[in-house]
């Protein structure tokens, strides 16, 4: 501490570093050993944005969405009435039509297959149909093979992946995909494919995913029997095409269990405009970094400066019971969280910070062990590295 500033101490540099390694010790425990594989799926289904968004949803009515609807087929099997259906909505005059359906292989019924078939050649000019990317190849990174509508080829419909992200592991859905690799060349994702055939242009990013934005908003939902009545409100808007009620079609949100086709909407909704931004992972590892070391400092001057005065109660008993690195740990959190909670709702950036938080924890650990460590190693060795720290009186 004699030879050098204390904020640049390299006691810190040691101890962040430290915690660091801590970090690295424990991911690899938790994810590779197997037993333990409950534990880090339990850290992978957890996200800060999660509570964001039920905060966000908490006592409060959500707008019902302008540009976005949908069309509930739970209870429709029939593929004539489900032509029918389709061929009514498009004398609605919708911007857009996305049918979240995959019409998989032939059936028995074949009026209801060629007029299916027929309907939708005459939509196709406007509509995107539902595909799913099957067989994936990890080294090659793409898939090998797709579940398509029977009629897609014949009647070049517009086609987009349906899939989910993390839809395997029954994890929460919060990211959405717009490209996948497959056989044939890039896939877009339908989402993508429904706002690019509404707004006739292309995205031009992607290759990249984004969080989807589960804002305070609602869907119309609308049942077959009501299309009629609803014309003038499906009228150009997006108009979407799913189950429901269906299921085997329900999927984990952030928002609790919901559809598939309301899934598909809310990311929809993003695409027109409602981006969310995610702070990069890199960043958020040098964000780490630069915290973690101020929190280190921090808590080294508290503790020194609380345990100056030895007269008095007060600083006798924080210096004994050591618990101000616990109260500054709590407070920096606080902090922190109060922060990327006010980025999130008022820039649209999502800062995940559940990274930092537990390096300020591991630091407070690795701060243990290195004080303990240079303290008894200085009692024997007298060497100037252990004299110039600041743990050594």
């Amino acid at each position: 501490m004699r030879h050098r500033p204390f904020f640049f101490h390299r006691d810190h540099l040691l101890i962040v570093l430290g915690a660091f390694l801590l970090l690295g010790i424990l991911s690899f425990v938790t994810f590779k050993v197997s037993f333990l594989n409950p534990v880090a799926k339990s850290l992978k289904a957890y996200s800060i944005s999660d509570l964001y968004f039920e905060i966000q949803h908490f006592g409060k009515t959500p707008r019902e969405s302008d540009a976005i609807a949908v069309v509930d087929v739970t209870d429709l099997a029939d593929r004539e009435e489900l032509a029918l259906l389709l061929e009514r909505i498009a004398s609605c005059q919708p911007a857009c039509m996305g049918i979240d359906v995959i019409f998989e292989g032939l059936k028995a019924d074949s009026v209801g297959n060629e007029r299916l078939r027929e309907v939708a050649g005459m939509i196709r000019d406007n509509s995107v149909f539902a595909c799913k990317l099957v067989d994936y190849v990890s080294d090659s990174a793409r898939f090998t093979s797709a579940v398509r509508s029977f009629f897609a080829e014949e009647e070049s419909v517009q086609e987009g992946y349906v899939n989910l992200v993390n839809n395997l592991d029954n994890l929460p859905i919060r990211d959405l995909s717009l490209e996948r690799k497959s056989r044939s060349g890039p896939v877009t994702s339908f989402p993508a494919a429904v706002v690019e055939r509404f707004s006739g242009q292309d995205l031009g990013y992607k290759k990249k995913d984004f969080l989807i934005n589960y804002r305070t908003v609602s869907f119309r939902v609308i049942s077959p029997d009501d299309i009629e009545e609803q014309a003038d409100f499906l009228e150009n808007k997006i108009v979407l095409v799913g189950t429901v009620h269906e299921e085997s079609d329900m999927h984990a949100s952030p928002l609790g269990k919901m559809p598939g086709v309301m899934i598909q909407a809310y990311s929809v909704d993003t695409l027109l405009g409602k981006h969310l931004r995610a702070v990069p992972r890199v960043w958020i590892w040098v964000l780490a970094f630069i915290l973690s070391y101020l929190f280190q400092v921090t808590v080294e001057w508290v503790v020194m400066t609380t345990g100056k005065n030895r007269s008095k109660a007060t600083s006798t008993f924080l210096r004994e019971s050591r618990i101000m690195p616990g109260i500054l740990l709590s407070l920096w959190s606080i902090v922190l969280t109060y922060f990327s909670y006010v980025l999130f709702m008022r820039g649209g950036t999502c800062l995940d910070i559940a990274l930092i938080l537990a390096m300020f924890a591991l630091t407070l650990e690795s701060r243990k062990l290195y004080r303990s460590s240079v303290i008894a190693l200085a009692t024997r060795h007298k060497n100037k590295f252990l004299q110039n720290s600041i743990y050594v009186q």
